[in-house]
């Protein structure tokens, strides 16, 4: 009797367009995964890294489409990209915070701090106003209606060039006591832009500490006496990319597809090469700033426009030894940036991993090119 012969069934055969997909969705999967590197490797050391940590929202959103692609054609590839999508859980959690509004009510203990970039209260008229800016009595306006306990403000002007004094309009009309302000110095003269801090509490000392690579960024350093304890807030402002007209110009041509052969090519490197310039000098920057942090005798509170965003070298080095109170008590996006894209965070408020961050929430108005944030801290 003759033996019957089983065939081996045949492995199903991977389409052409699939393939193509496979392969396109390997790419931004490897992509995704460099954008997370970019956390832990300083631009000092291999700079183009940077530029993937930036698009890090733009890999992550291309590899949702692609998990949920995959999955609604029932293929196992689409474990490719959500593997990527939770290895870097943390910073998804940085970028974006699902939770509703923590609202915890301010306790005794607690106090509220505000950080803002007034871009020099607008004292020449970026917006184009046709008569004159009213963001100064705006801001000014805003300080007294939020009534912060502590108020630190990066971009601060100093009202010189009005022959005014404008920290003594803050302290009359929000009630603080004290407050420490410094100014950018070239080596000839000092400017009156700088850094601002206001304090409802007496202010122990004040100091000045300016970072190595640059003359035009520094932080202050007030030592704050609180009712029950002592407290070092840090006040900062890391490199921009100091984009001039001209390069917004160029920008608003790519964009319009009408930038031409030579010009698009010096254009491009232009901005390429101020970009690399400024994440190399924040991320030295960033850390003498957590030698500064450590080395405080007391605990820290440190508020910062970094110009970086939380998928950056700088984030980290600062989140890995204090807690961001977005992510403590923040909802949604956290946008803090109004220009280019409706979701750059680059404004911090850290608190010492010993105190408790009640709330959290950033106010949308158009008085500067930033938002403000507020965040009630329990020491």
């Amino acid at each position: 009797m003759a033996k019957r012969i089983r065939k081996k069934p045949s492995k199903q055969k991977v389409s052409l367009p699939t393939k193509l997909m496979l392969l396109v969705n390997l790419v931004f999967a490897f992509l995704l995964a460099c954008s997370l590197l970019a956390c832990y490797i300083s631009p000092t050391y291999f700079w183009p890294i940077a530029f993937a940590g930036i698009a890090y929202p733009l890999f992550l959103a291309i590899n949702l489409f692609f998990v949920l692609f995959w999955l609604v054609f029932l293929k196992k590839y689409f474990l490719l990209s959500l593997i990527t999508i939770l290895l870097g859980f943390n910073q998804f959690n940085s970028l974006i915070q699902l939770r509703g509004s923590n609202n915890q009510k301010p306790s005794t203990e607690s106090i509220k701090v505000m950080s803002y970039n007034v871009r020099l209260f607008d004292l020449y008229n970026w917006k184009n106003n046709k008569e004159f800016s009213k963001s100064r009595e705006q801001i000014f306006g805003l300080f007294k209606e939020e009534s912060a306990d502590i108020l630190c403000l990066q971009e601060y002007y100093s009202g010189k060039k009005t022959s005014s004094n404008y920290a003594d309009t803050i302290m009359k009309s929000c009630k603080f006591k004290n407050y420490f302000d410094a100014y950018i110095d070239n080596g000839k003269k000092e400017l009156p832009f700088g850094l601002a801090t206001f304090s409802k509490f007496p202010i122990v000392s004040g100091q000045k500490i300016s970072f190595l690579n640059t003359y035009q960024n520094f932080c202050i350093i007030t030592d704050i006496a609180l009712p029950t304890d002592t407290i070092r807030v840090i006040n900062t402002h890391l490199e921009s990319i100091k984009f001039g007209k001209e390069d917004y110009i160029f920008v608003n041509e790519l964009t319009n597809n009408s930038g031409k052969g030579n010009d698009l090519r010096q254009g491009i490197v232009t901005i390429l090469g101020k970009m690399m310039n400024a994440y190399k000098k924040r991320a030295g920057q960033a850390d003498e700033l957590v030698s500064i942090i450590k080395e405080s005798p007391y605990r820290v509170l440190l508020c910062a426009d970094f110009n970086d965003t939380p998928a950056s070298y700088v984030y980290r080095q600062i989140a890995r030894i204090h807690n961001d109170s977005f992510k403590e008590a923040g909802s949604g996006l956290g946008q803090t940036y109004t220009q280019l894209l409706p979701i750059l965070r680059i404004d911090y408020i850290f608190a010492d991993e010993s105190m408790k961050v009640l709330n959290y929430r950033t106010i949308h108005n158009n008085y500067s090119d930033h938002y403000p944030i507020v965040a009630n801290i329990q020491m």
